[in-house]
């Protein structure tokens, strides 16, 4: 997978563990799922900003990558 499609992974995936775990809290069960998707999420990020030559992604990029990925998406159909 490309780099750029990595990362939004791990951005997107940042709110559903929040989600998650404030779920889990609210029905006092143990935050498992949520742990495991901020993991993931955290894994992501990281591995991009390893492997990239030009550092992490700035926050502002965001919305033209998901705009990109959006189309290559598209492009397939």
């Amino acid at each position: 997978m490309e780099l750029e499609t990595l990362f939004l992974l791990g951005v997107y995936l940042l709110p559903l563990a929040m989600v998650s775990a404030m779920a889990a809290w609210a029905d006092n069960r143990k935050p498992v799922l949520g742990l495991l998707l901020l993991l993931c999420s955290g894994g992501l990020i990281a591995w991009v900003w390893v492997q990239r030559p030009d550092g992490m992604f700035a926050l502002r990029e965001i919305p033209e990558l998901t705009v990109a990925l959006a189309a290559q998406v598209m492009a397939l159909f």
